[in-house]
């Protein structure tokens, strides 16, 4: 890990480190997910956002900036927190501050200070806790180090999770650190130090103080990981998982069914989701009770519902009409539900004949495609107004088509004229 990368992007940011000296002689450092991006040789954009910390108080910061900067936005500044924009760039300044849970309280209790080895004290994981001052000339740049006082450097380069102080008190003061833990074993491929792992076990009941809000963030981001299951597999075996998710905890001695399943199915946030909570009965519910956006579980619970659909229909011989109802059914949720069942039943050469025939449908006719006429075509050819009998015209094209695959319009013409004519004869008949 070379030091380039960050003096490259020191260089960069002078004109901000210039705007603080001259405003006072405050002094600026970028810290956060931004050092260990340059430390891993990826450069800074210039329309990259970064987060940076200061001795100065909020509100000199929302002064410094006023005037500058092209816009400043001050929602956080009651929490030490004042975001602008300079050009192409996005920046979020802090003033060195700890965040404390008090007991019973869902909101952190925010302390200012001046030091910044205090403030890289009281962040959550060494990796995070690493900084480099913003420097106000191109000569400073040069010289530009990286401030590395718990190791989180060498934590990187061997793949270790550790928290600056001991572990219990970090996420005592900061239950939400627990999940992250998860998060950054997941993103970044580290392995949770012993100490680490057993903090998170005795202290998980204290993320019933952290809003579910903020939780199903961290859950969310630890999910659309390129390879979650890691850090998922962390919290299910502390016993955090269940401690957020109580529906997993109900559904033992499966409850870690859906941590398995991770890895095998793409990164999308709802599938994910569904694969997670596969063990549930009430995959949206769970999900949206979690506080999930609605979307988001309301989807997932319909990927899981079609998956299951397909593993009952795989489990017995079925022709293409089945896969078509099937596809139908799901709709278009079709693609994740077939990969999610296929990850649950990897061995059943059921499901593998059902997955294989669905794709060889889909590239040729679109399962789970609309009628071949709209209501208003409906009508149109029927010389009905709107009313049941449109709708009953539609259900027998849908069956028409998964009963024998796709119709042109012509056809689906001459299908709709005979079954209106038997339907007129049925009801004269009466």
């Amino acid at each position: 890990m070379s030091l380039a990368t960050i003096r490259s992007a020191a260089a960069m940011l002078v004109p901000w480190g210039r705007q603080f000296a001259g405003a006072g002689a405050w002094r600026l450092y970028v810290v956060g997910g931004a050092v260990r991006s340059l430390l891993g040789g990826t450069p800074l954009g210039p329309e990259d956002e970064v987060d940076m910390t200061t001795d100065a108080r909020p509100e000199v910061v929302r002064r410094v900036l006023t005037g500058w900067a092209d816009t400043v936005w001050t929602q956080g500044e009651r929490f030490g927190t004042v975001g602008c924009r300079h050009g192409r760039r996005t920046v979020e300044i802090t003033t060195h501050r700890a965040e404390v849970y008090v007991e019973g309280s869902r909101r952190p209790e925010v302390t200012y200070g001046g030091d910044l080895l205090a403030d890289l004290t009281r962040r959550d994981f060494t990796i995070g806790a690493m900084a480099f001052e913003v420097p106000a000339s191109a000569a400073a740049a040069e010289t530009t180090e990286l401030i590395d006082p718990f190791g989180g450097r060498e934590d990187l380069e061997r793949g270790r999770l550790r928290t600056p102080r001991s572990a219990e008190l970090s996420f005592s003061e900061d239950p939400l650190r627990i999940l992250r833990a998860g998060r950054f074993v997941a993103t970044l491929g580290l392995t949770a130090e012993p100490d680490l792992e057993a903090a998170m076990r005795r202290l998980r009941d204290r993320l019933a103080i952290v809003s579910a809000e903020r939780c199903a963030r961290e859950l969310s981001l630890l999910l659309v990981a390129e390879s979650p299951g890691a850090g998922a597999d962390l919290l299910a075996r502390t016993g955090v998982l269940a401690e957020i998710v109580p529906e997993l905890a109900a559904s033992e001695p499966d409850a870690a069914a859906g941590v398995a399943l991770l890895d095998s199915v793409a990164p999308e946030e709802p599938l994910r989701l569904a694969a997670l909570l596969w063990t549930v009965p009430d995959v949206a519910a769970a999900a949206g009770r979690l506080r999930f956006p609605g979307a988001v579980a309301r989807r997932a619970g319909r990927i899981a519902a079609a998956a299951r659909s397909l593993l009952d229909a795989a489990s017995a011989p079925s022709g293409d009409a089945a896969i078509r109802r099937w596809a139908a059914d799901a709709g278009d949720v079709s693609p994740a539900s077939a990969q999610l069942a296929a990850a649950v039943a990897p061995d059943d050469a059921g499901v593998a004949a059902f997955v294989d025939r669905w794709e060889r449908l889909r590239s040729r006719e679109r399962p789970s495609a609309l009628p071949p006429l709209s209501g208003s075509e409906v009508m149109a050819h029927l010389g009905i107004d709107a009313g049941p009998d449109v709708g009953a015209a539609l259900r027998h094209l849908e069956e028409l088509r998964i009963a024998g695959g796709p119709l042109d319009g012509d056809e689906a013409r001459r299908r709709l004229s005979e079954w209106w004519e038997r339907s007129r004869k049925r009801r004269a008949d009466r």
